[in-house]
């Protein structure tokens, strides 16, 4: 704007000055015209007062070029030439004008001498005519005089100006150059600047609205990437990461800044390479991986640029161990479950074919029926047990009021009582009143499935005993055996569905191996925490803590 704005200046200054040089030659080279006419007019009027051979002949040595023309044409005195050898004048323009009007004036321009001729001739009284002729200038030549002259002032006005053009220039621009982009519509020295102003307060407000959601939109962003459980990169279409949240170094195991960094510098799985394969052909990719231990469900999908080529990708990685986990967990518990109601049913087939092919002898007949009969109670107890914590899975927990822990172990107790009478095991209920909200009739199974465990597990003539109270305002309820214990390396699996510690004596006391599996979802439901204390062959005491 500035180089434009000193060239139009200093343009219309050259055109400006380029021009006022032209009319001044004209006016100086119309005066200059003028001043001929006028001298040549007052030679020839005082010539003309004398006008014969004779007294002209005292002009002969004059600058004007004098002649004496008869009124037919011929030449009868010319101070510069032979009057005798010169051709008849009867033809030229200023003769004929004089003849016609009394006075007659002609300018020849000479090609050759780049000079004009001015003639200017005056009737005399007798007819004949007097004519001076002098030579002036062309303009050409008037131009060229004036050379010097109008280089100096052409030179001086082109400093000027570049001078001038500067000047204003500066002058022009600098209350343009100090506008204040933070607040346009302070500005007021140019009117016409106006709409210009006003359009760049609207792009500024325009414009910090724009930055306003951006910022908001990126602070939301990273709120919610940093407060991701999953880990979230987002890199080039090479591998580059070009930003992460803290879940992702988590994942990695690593503290430092990744940015910049390759993917495939912080894991070469198999995964990470096939991610931009697919990236690069524009497909979506997911795979689940391995990382430190856990499982991990990698998905990708490709960004892309305003020509709708893939430049880079979003990498998802969401923790699925706990799914994985429960995937095991369900497809052993498939198994489990086959096999557990396969033994059963294979009994009962095989017994009843035997009855039916009369393969039995009449006195063994009861023997067989029996066996039937228990294999059906297990049977029943094992499909109960599966259709209980299938409820338990889907959140069959809803109902719930205050009961009363001590009351239901006294009620299991009471319930129990003939089958630990049987076996010789004496079975005790001991505390203070203690509440929760809970489900009464899960509590009820809660607390028989443990009591049953410890009447089963038992020594000959041991005790088992249920304590009930508070620990800091907490209920809980203990149930402590004087049984065969647990082992160490079985602590920890007691409460997996199906898992038995000892199986001969599992299917000799008829357990399904969900009973503690049952416990432990229960007593999750409401918020419980289960707490195995065992040594082998000294006891086991199992405590279920619930929150205040």
């Amino acid at each position: 704007m500035t180089k434009k704005i000193f060239r139009g200046i200093l343009l219309s200054s050259i055109i400006t000055m380029l021009a006022c040089l032209v009319f001044i030659i004209g006016v100086q080279y119309q005066i200059y015209t003028d001043s001929r006419y006028s001298a040549l007019e007052s030679k020839a009027y005082l010539i003309s007062l004398s006008a014969n051979e004779e007294e002209l002949q005292k002009y002969s040595s004059a600058k004007e070029r004098i002649t004496l023309i008869s009124k037919d044409g011929n030449v009868l005195f010319d101070n510069k030439a032979n009057a005798a050898g010169m051709e008849n004048h009867k033809g030229r323009e200023e003769f004929k004008e004089a003849l016609s009007a009394g006075t007659g004036y002609a300018v020849r321009h000479s090609e050759t001498l780049g000079i004009n001729s001015c003639y200017y001739a005056v009737k005399l009284e007798n007819g004949d005519v007097l004519r001076v002729a002098d030579e002036s200038l062309s303009v050409g030549a008037v131009i060229v005089e004036l050379l010097p002259p109008i280089a100096a002032i052409a030179l001086l006005t082109f400093v000027l100006a570049l001078v001038l053009a500067s000047v204003i220039t500066k002058k022009i621009l600098k209350p343009i150059n100090e506008i204040d982009l933070d607040k346009p519509d302070t500005y007021s020295t140019y009117d016409e600047l106006s709409p210009f102003i006003s359009k760049i307060n609207s792009q500024k407000n325009k414009i910090n609205r724009q930055i306003t959601a951006l910022s908001r939109s990126r602070r939301e962003f990273e709120t919610i990437a940093e407060n991701m459980s999953e880990g979230l990169l987002l890199t080039d279409v090479k591998g580059h990461i070009l930003t992460h949240n803290k879940s992702a170094l988590k994942i990695f195991g690593i503290t430092e800044d990744i940015n910049g960094k390759n993917i495939l510098t912080l894991n070469r799985g198999e995964v990470f390479r096939e991610i931009f394969d697919n990236i690069k052909e524009s497909r979506h990719y997911e795979n689940v991986t391995t990382l430190s231990g856990m499982y991990y469900e990698v998905t990708a999908n490709p960004v892309f640029d305003e020509k709708n080529s893939p430049c880079g990708a979003v990498i998802l990685i969401i923790d699925v161990t706990e799914k994985e986990k429960r995937e095991k967990l369900r497809r052993e518990f498939t198994a489990n479950v086959s096999h557990e109601l396969k033994t059963p049913l294979t009994s009962i087939l095989g017994i009843s074919d035997m009855l039916k092919n009369g393969m039995v002898a009449a006195e063994d007949v009861g023997g067989f029926a029996r066996d039937i009969n228990r294999e059906t109670e297990r049977l029943i107890s094992l499909v109960n047990d599966i259709i209980k914590l299938s409820e338990l899975d889907e959140g069959g927990t809803k109902e719930t009021e205050r009961v009363d822990l001590l009351k239901i172990s006294q009620e299991v107790a009471h319930r129990l009582a003939p089958i630990a009478e049987k076996q010789g095991i004496s079975l005790t209920v001991t505390g203070e009143s203690a509440e929760i909200t809970a489900g009464e009739s899960l509590i009820f199974e809660m607390i028989y499935n443990l009591c049953d465990n410890a009447i089963k597990y038992n020594k000959e003539n041991g005790s088992v005993t249920v304590t009930v109270g508070k620990r800091d305002g907490a209920p809980f309820v203990t149930v402590k055996d004087t049984g065969i214990g647990i082992a160490p390396e079985h602590t920890e699996r007691v409460f997996e569905r199906f898992y038995r510690v000892d199986k001969s004596r599992s299917k000799l006391i008829g357990g399904t191996g969900l009973g503690l599996s049952i416990v432990k979802h229960i007593a999750a439901s409401f918020g419980g925490k289960i707490a195995l204390k065992s040594a082998l062959g000294e006891g086991t005491e199992i405590t279920v803590a619930f929150n205040k």
